[in-house]
């Protein structure tokens, strides 16, 4: 019974990850082409030929291991990062089960995990953060805060402060600290200098851990910036993925919170 169960989860994860990777597509054709496609419509298609691609080869990891990483049409090769989503989204998944088992909280963790790893592959690819997405992990932050106490946020021994209160704060710090360095920027410079994307993705992320939690996640997320430029060899614009680097900055603080390790000689 146990295997099955587990089967079961991995079939899902892996189908997860397959549609992670049309919503990655799709979003940025949408973004930046005049496609005709939403998220559902129409069937999946290879890219270089048009034609429709086969139930078969649509099953995660199998159809890119039967069409041997080419289109069974075609022959144009089919990107290594299909089922690299699919696999990092296995990974994730079982991971939380192993961790936390079945329930609301896994499930929202997962959930989150997914709405991060979309936002971060768009803007890592596209320096594109879609709105509404980018703006859901907000509204779960606070929903949850609200309702559920689901993501437990540190008030640091601050004493009748409500989690609805912290998320709140959290998000409105997040959002001000990035808009407010921008003035200053945009005063001197009279350009822009960071994204109004990545203005809701801090708040969204301060939503979730509170005001706190902004500092440190901002420390490591600008660190993880310069390191995605150095490994991904990003071309050195005016324009940088912070996007990505404040996500993996959030995993990073998570990571160090979860574990109560320390940095600088305090306990995250």
């Amino acid at each position: 019974m146990e295997t099955i169960y587990l089967s079961f989860l991995i079939i899902f994860f892996l189908s997860i990850g397959s549609f992670s990777s049309v919503i990655i597509y799709r979003l940025n054709l949408i973004a930046f082409t005049n496609a005709r496609v939403n998220l559902f419509f129409p069937r999946s298609y290879c890219p270089s030929c048009k034609k429709n691609i086969s139930i078969i080869y649509l099953i995660p990891l199998v159809g890119f291991l039967l069409q041997k990483g080419k289109c069974i049409h075609c022959n144009s090769s089919i990107s290594f990062l299909y089922p690299l989503h699919e696999l990092i989204h296995l990974l994730a998944g079982v991971s939380i089960y192993l961790i936390f088992n079945i329930n609301v909280f896994s499930i929202f963790i997962y959930a989150l995990f997914s709405i991060f790893y979309i936002l971060f592959i768009c803007d890592l690819q596209k320096l594109y953060l879609p709105f509404y997405l980018n703006l859901s992990i907000s509204i779960i932050g606070l929903l949850s805060a609200y309702y559920g106490n689901i993501f437990y946020i540190d008030n640091f021994y601050v004493d009748d402060i409500s989690q609805f209160t912290l998320s709140l704060s959290g998000f409105i710090t997040g959002y001000l600290i990035l808009w407010l360095i921008n003035t200053i920027y945009k005063s001197l410079k009279e350009v822009d200098g960071i994204g109004g994307g990545d203005f809701i993705l801090l708040a969204g992320i301060g939503s979730l851990v509170g005001p706190f939690a902004i500092a440190p996640i901002i420390f490591f997320g600008s660190l993880s910036t310069i390191f995605l430029v150095l490994l991904t060899r990003f071309k050195l614009t005016k324009t940088l993925p912070l996007g990505s680097g404040l996500i993996i900055g959030l995993f990073i603080y998570l990571f160090l919170k979860f574990y109560e390790l320390s940095l600088f000689g305090l306990v995250i």
